[in-house]
């Protein structure tokens, strides 16, 4: 069983794996991938394992799957009963779709709370920016829902450090303004480290909370990247996330990976899982699965191996280093 460690976020204790939600009920905010998720059976299951494995922050979006995550999640909630709501953190996300003008977030936070079934969420995020609506006043809106009892903390994602200096809401500070930065990290896809992101975090006092830290599958090492991305898999039918990843060079990190994985008997998703949880600049990180036993798996294989700065260095790009 995994010994799952907790971390502050936002003076919230949260586990340092969360359950990423995308792909209950479709894969992602996919209006033409309806259906091909996890059905509702197995995102329950799914659910129960992540709670017994020390799980307790769940990631959805008002977008994903047309809003049939946020309802499987809440049906799940209501038939595990009153206790449960009070084991797990809730984290949904607002403005992909619509913008982040008030009148639009004010009614999906409350469409967010009723497919949910919860009064409050934890955690509350800017999907993406909206050039249309300028920061501060995105500021005072989610400040607004703390107010309103509808949210309890807020954050951004998908967001650059040009977003990040020109935003009001970190020098706010606390609670009373956004509290972290919840974008895609993982060993083959740093960008945060060379555009300013995780130099602006670190200035601001802004936490980081990184999705896609198996970059779609291919640290997975299931895939041979120096051959094309193959249909009907995840990662196929997200190829506009992901094929800028497929390249040579990705192709020999992932056999390094494997090989290192092999020599400490992990797999290749549970070792990058591992560094990426070892990250300074990391709190939480969002993790999917298929199966409740791959779920287990992974969490397993990313608690279990001890901190060793010797091995993290020699995966670790020399930008993340620094």
């Amino acid at each position: 069983m995994a010994d799952v460690i907790y971390r502050k976020l936002g003076g919230i204790d949260v586990s340092v794996f969360a359950l990423g939600a995308a792909n209950f009920g479709g894969i992602g905010s996919s209006r033409k991938l309806l259906g091909q998720g996890e059905s509702e059976a197995e995102a329950h299951a799914l659910l129960d394992r992540a709670v017994a494995l020390g799980i307790n922050l769940i990631d959805t979006a008002g977008t994903y799957a047309d809003g049939a995550s946020e309802a499987i999640i809440g049906a799940w909630l209501a038939s595990r009963g009153a206790a449960m709501r009070d084991r797990v953190l809730i984290s949904s996300k607002v403005g992909l779709r619509g913008g982040l003008g008030r009148k639009h977030v004010f009614a999906e936070v409350d469409r967010s709370l009723a497919r949910l079934r919860v009064d409050t969420l934890d955690f509350y995020l800017a999907h993406v920016p909206d050039p249309a609506t300028p920061w501060d006043d995105v500021l005072d809106t989610f400040q607004s829902l703390v107010r309103a009892g509808k949210v309890r903390r807020f954050g951004l994602s998908n967001v650059t450090a040009s977003d990040l200096l020109r935003c009001a809401a970190p020098r706010s500070g606390g609670p009373v303004g956004f509290g972290w930065v919840q974008n895609r990290f993982n060993l083959l896809e740093q960008d945060d480290a060379q555009n300013g992101v995780l130099e602006a975090c670190a200035n601001l006092g802004l936490q980081y909370t990184p999705y896609s830290p198996l970059a779609g599958g291919l640290l997975s090492g299931r895939y041979s990247i120096a051959g094309d991305i193959p249909e009907g898999t995840r990662i196929g039918q997200r190829r506009d996330l992901y094929s800028k990843a497929w390249t040579p060079e990705n192709a020999a990190r992932v056999e390094q990976l494997k090989a290192t994985a092999a020599a400490h008997s992990l797999s290749p998703s549970g070792l990058a899982t591992w560094w990426l949880a070892h990250c300074p600049f990391v709190t939480s990180i969002l993790v999917g699965a298929r199966s409740p036993d791959q779920l287990e798996q992974l969490v397993t294989e990313a608690s279990g191996l001890p901190a060793n700065d010797d091995l993290w260095r020699s995966l670790a790009a020399p930008s993340i280093q620094e």
